[in-house]
Order: C-alpha cells, then structure tokens, then sequence
C-alpha cells in the first residue's frame, strides 16, 4: 500500500483531483458581470482565464488566417512564428472543459450569454471555413442556428474585424454571429444574427479628445444605445479610456459592454455599482 500511495502517478492523481476541486470552488464564488468586456483579451498573462477569473462575460480575439490555421494576433508577423498561438488552443478548447468542467455552464446558475469575439484581420471567407470547423465539434456549447432553427447554449461567436457577411448569412448551419455597425441598423438584420453594434467611442460621440465629451457629445452616444436597442440589439464602443466617470455615464445609458484592458478595475467598478 506504502509503495503504491508514493507510485509518482498517485501524486499526480491526487494533485489533478485537488486542482479540479479547488478550481470548481473558486469559480463557484465569482460574480458574473454581464457589462464587463476584455478588450484584446490574448494580450493579458494568462489569456481567458483572468477573464473568467474576474467574472467577465465577453471577451475578444483578434485572428490571423495563416497557413491555413487561425492564430491569435493582431499584425501579420515577418515570417511564421511559433509563439502565435492556435485559436483552438488559447480559447476553444479551455472554453469548452470549462463549460464541460462546470456542468454546462461558463458560471454557476448565470443565465446570461457569454460571449467570444473574433476579430478577423486577413481573409475573412478562409478564417470563416476554418472557425465553422473549429467549432463544430463544439457546438452544443454555442448558441446557433441550423436550417433556421435555434439551438439554446451558453455561449455566443460574434465575427468582427472584416466579417465575411455573405458567407454566413447563405450558412444553413450559422454557430456564428455577426458584430454590426451604426450603419447596419438601416438594413434592421434580425437580432439574432446581428446581436451587437458596436463602434469607435470617439466617432460616435464626435470627439477626438474625451476631454470634450459635453451634453451633446454625450447625447449622440445616447442616441446611439437606444437606435441598437430599439431594435434588440446590444452596444459596445471601443477604443474608451478607462474612466471610471465615463464608465458611469455609459451605465447611466445603458450601454450593454464596457470595453476596458484593466480588468480588475473594471470588476471593482461594477461590484460596486451592485451594492
């Protein structure tokens, strides 16, 4: 008994089981914020985890089409380079174990959507064909449409960046959505395949410095909330500083996600405002 108990697999079984529990029990005590959005989410130290570590519910990356494959990055490198990583690897298959890990859900008993972006930068029609079979295999964690048919998950794809429309909106099989913009609510594309527009915070207050952000400038991101919602989509602005009174006006409007690339200020800021 002695020999097997000191057996180098038993040490590693019971420090596997242990981190499991300990890991089941931390997310069990994170608060869900459904307005906190981890901008270029693959730059942080430990991209996804500290997201869902600070309870956030929408997180970005942005995606290179490279031989093939769909690597997490913003510029296209001078030659191939290992270190960028698989989307596969840094988000859809940790997603999915802790989906699966958590008992089909991202948190315990939140019955809100979570949500991915992917920021396509490069051959979006090859970046969709390989994200459509990427997720495939996945899909019972995703909010979908097949044949015009929802099916209910928990997690919702959002293209961004340069988003191949035609490709997904002639998909029979759609586990993809589309992130919209100002201009986009002219056409009125359903919700469910348009779920968000977002934007440049200064383009749609009209400022270059949010040092002149007054009444008006303020009244034009107003409008623009309540243009998304009125037809029962969400909003987000991008490229915000990171304000905790700017963030307070953007509650006070409603918007749906607030950008930040500081996500314990952000957490502390919205844990707050729910007290």
């Amino acid at each position: 008994m002695v020999n097997q108990f000191l057996n180098p697999f038993s040490f590693k079984k019971i420090f596997t089981i242990t981190f499991l529990f300990w890991n089941v029990l931390l997310m069990a005590q994170v608060v869900p914020l459904p307005n906190a959005h981890s901008h270029n989410d693959y730059n942080r130290r430990r991209p996804l985890k500290d997201a869902l570590k600070h309870g956030f519910t929408s997180v970005e990356a942005d995606v290179l089409y490279i031989y093939g494959k769909l690597l997490v990055g913003h510029d296209m490198p001078d030659s191939y380079f290992p270190r960028l990583k698989p989307l596969n690897r840094q988000y859809l298959k940790p997603l999915y174990r802790h989906y699966k890990r958590n008992k089909k859900e991202i948190y315990k008993g939140y019955e809100g959507d979570f949500y991915l972006w992917i920021d396509i930068k490069i051959y979006p029609n090859q970046a969709y064909q390989e994200l459509r079979d990427l997720l495939f295999p996945i899909k019972d964690m995703l909010n979908y449409y097949e044949n015009g048919k929802f099916h209910k998950g928990k997690v919702t794809v959002i293209l961004s960046g340069d988003r191949p429309f035609d490709l997904l909106l002639n998909d029979t099989l759609q586990l993809m959505t589309l992130d919209g913009r100002p201009g986009d609510l002219e056409k009125n594309y359903p919700s469910h395949l348009m779920p968000f527009i977002s934007e440049n915070g200064g383009k749609v207050a009209g400022v270059e410095d949010y040092n002149q952000l007054d009444e008006a400038a303020i009244k034009r991101v107003y409008d623009f909330v309540q243009a998304a919602h009125q037809q029962g989509k969400k909003t987000r602005l991008w490229a915000t500083p990171e304000d905790e009174q700017l963030w307070s006006k953007l509650v006070e409007m409603e918007m749906d996600l607030i950008n930040t690339d500081k996500l314990n200020k952000l957490k502390k800021f919205l844990l707050k405002g729910q007290q």
